[in-house]
This record gives structure tokens, C-alpha cells and sequence, in this order.
């Protein structure tokens, strides 16, 4: 998917991602002000920006405060992100995002109870259309799943090797840098199509 209004990939700089307190990698950071879906979660202690999709499909891209992963992590599930379509303003940041690629697999028998779905894996789950049988039900499931995130959304483009030095913003414009781990999801009206940490982006 492309995005709704894509990164100018000139300003597009080499940048420090603290994957650690001590391990500090060289990443090349994608920068773009303007106006974002965004909010600050104090209970989850992490801020979340929205950037919309061509279409119908939103990534959240979700920076928990220094130490606070595993806090929001937990407490990300289908409650925690129609509370935050419902609480989003509008603010002009200064946005700095690092270009990544990731590839997981999952085991949904996990990770769909947290987000409504509770049915598929119980003897309740209508599987009639993938089955002539009707004494089953799936007991594990796995998603293989790889997002790229870049200038337009989705392609691949060469790093830069110049090194960023950040400006200060215009006035007004908040400045947001994803320059430690985060989490990423990405929904759209019909639930949730990829649930991701990024821990350490590609060097460029």
C-alpha cells in the first residue's frame, strides 16, 4: 500500500537508533512535517502517530517511553486502539520514522483473543467454507507476514549516506523521533491486518 501522502526521500538522512542504552546503530531515517493523527497514552506511557494508506488502512506506528515496551505491549489490544481512533487530534509534528523491513511469524491462537476474535479456535467456529467436515476446529495457527515501510509506503529505495542533523521545527510542530524500539500495526475498518515490533532497522 502507498502512503496517502508519501515521504520525500530526499530528506531522507542517516540517523542514530538507540536499539539499546548501549547499542547505538546508524539507520536511515525518513523526515516529514505535518498534520498526523496523534495522542500521548499516558497509562500505556507511549505516544502514537497515525499515518493513513492510500484506501482504507491506517499504521499506527506507537513509541512507548524509555523502559516502557513490555508495558505496552501488553496493553495493546482491540480496546486499547478503538479507544485511540476515538481519542486522535490533529497536530502538525515534525516526524522522523525509520525505514525498515520486518517479517514475523505468529501464532494467532494468541494474538486474536486480545483483539475480539475468540470463536475460530473453540468447537463454536464455523470453518464450512474451507472444510466438507464438521467435527473440527483449528487448534494453531501461524501467520507469516513481511511489511516494508519506506518513502512511499512499500518500495525499496538506496540509503543515503549522509549523516542528519535535526532541525528545529516551524513553529508549532512538534518533533517525534522514532530513533528507539517501537511497536507498528496496521487496521482498517475491518480489525487489525499486522501487529509488529521493530527492535533494530536495517543500516543503511
Amino acid at each position: 500500500a502507498k502512503w496517502e501522502t508519501r515521504f520525500d526521500p530526499q530528506s531522507t538522512l542517516k540517523q542514530d537508533f538507540h536499539v539499546t542504552p548501549e547499542t547505538v546503530v546508524q539507520v536511515p531515517m525518513m523526515k516529514r512535517e505535518d498534520e498526523y493523527d496523534y495522542l500521548l497514552d499516558r497509562r500505556l506511557s507511549c505516544r502514537v502517530v497515525g499515518l493513513p494508506y492510500q484506501g482504507n488502512a491506517t499504521a499506527l506506528f506507537i513509541l512507548p517511553s524509555e523502559g516502557r515496551m513490555h508495558k505496552a505491549e501488553a496493553g495493546l489490544d482491540q480496546e486499547t486502539l478503538t479507544k485511540w481512533f476515538k481519542k486522535f487530534t490533529k497536530r502538525k509534528l515534525q516526524l522522523y520514522l525509520p525505514k525498515f523491513s520486518i517479517e514475523g511469524s505468529y501464532q494467532l491462537e494468541k494474538i486474536l483473543p486480545k483483539l475480539g476474535i475468540r470463536d475460530l479456535f473453540t468447537s463454536h467456529a464455523d470453518l464450512g467454507g474451507l472444510t466438507n467436515h464438521s467435527n473440527i476446529q483449528v487448534s494453531e495457527m501461524v501467520h507469516k507476514a513481511v511489511v516494508e515501510v519506506d518513502e512511499s509506503g512499500t518500495q525499496a529505495a538506496a540509503a543515503t549516506g549522509m549523516v542528519l542533523g535535526f532541525r528545529s521545527a516551524r513553529m508549532g510542530a512538534q518533533v517525534v523521533v522514532f530513533n528507539r524500539p517501537f511497536l507498528m500495526a496496521i487496521v482498517n475498518p475491518e480489525g487489525v491486518l499486522f501487529l509488529g515490533k521493530v527492535a533494530r532497522p536495517a543500516e543503511g
